[in-house]
């Protein structure tokens, strides 16, 4: 059995992520490990356990709404560092997938994704699915992969269409390039389209990778994005407080990082 981490604060944003995180556990079979903390959240929880309880309970109620109750919920109120709980969480109960809201103003206290947030998608050994405010979850759901035509993706892009068949549909791989691609970038592209025929390889001239990126995914309605965070990778700017507000403003997506393995 599979089971996902979903860090809250109970908030509306929170929320709106806890149906992605639900549905996600349906799709794949998993359970729901919800924790939320007190010390890093006061500005937010100021709370007695019966308090956490009703909170739980009220997602409970959300997910009964949605014919989701069967799902089960294992939740527990921690304290301590966001970062440091969450990898402990994952190490000690062998999470597959993280869940996290996030929105333009605030997330864990800091913008979308701050340095809290920012900490766990850079840390974390496993798949980190981040939900903007803004986006609702939809039955028929689209993805798509930001490449670099990098032969260390290919993990990353079979974890990504593992992720797409569990929703009963297929990927797009999307690569978005300034200048000429090298000859090693049109060899993996070949050798991409050779190893995965049911892929869908876009390949895209523009200077700005995140305009790009966003018009795709809205003239192909595409649900969740997914990036691999590594160093020195063009994407990564997206996870800089400076492109975020960008980001939110326009995307209506999820966005899934993964690691280079």
């Amino acid at each position: 059995m599979a089971t996902i981490l979903f860090p809250t604060d109970f908030s509306k944003t929170a929320n709106n992520a806890f149906l992605y995180a639900l549905n996600l556990a349906k799709a794949i079979d998993a359970d729901i490990r919800l924790i939320t903390l007190k010390t890093h959240l006061k500005e937010y929880l100021n709370m007695h356990e019966d308090e956490f309880e009703t909170k739980v309970n009220q997602l409970k109620a959300i997910a009964k709404e949605n014919q989701l109750e069967d799902i089960n919920i294992k939740s527990s109120l921690e304290i301590g560092d966001l970062l440091l709980t969450v990898l402990d969480v994952v190490n000690k109960e062998n999470i597959d997938y993280i869940v996290m809201g996030t929105n333009g103003e605030n997330s864990f206290g800091q913008k979308f994704f701050g340095s809290q947030t920012l900490a766990v998608i850079n840390n974390s050994p496993v798949p980190v699915l981040a939900v903007p405010h803004n986006v609702v979850f939809e039955e028929n759901r689209k993805f798509a992969f930001a490449s670099m035509f990098d032969p260390k993706e290919e993990s990353a892009i079979n974890q990504m269409i593992s992720f797409a068949k569990k929703h009963q549909s297929t990927l797009d791989i999307v690569h978005v390039e300034n200048k000429n691609m090298s000859v090693d970038m049109i060899m993996n592209k070949r050798e991409l389209e050779v190893n995965h025929p049911d892929v869908k390889v876009e390949v895209i001239k523009n200077d700005d990778v995140e305009s790009a990126l966003l018009d795709y995914c809205k003239m192909y309605h595409i649900d969740v994005l997914g990036i691999m965070n590594r160093e020195l990778n063009p994407f990564q700017r997206l996870f800089t407080e400076s492109y975020s507000k960008h980001l939110l403003t326009s995307a209506d997506f999820a966005i899934l990082v993964l690691k280079e393995k």
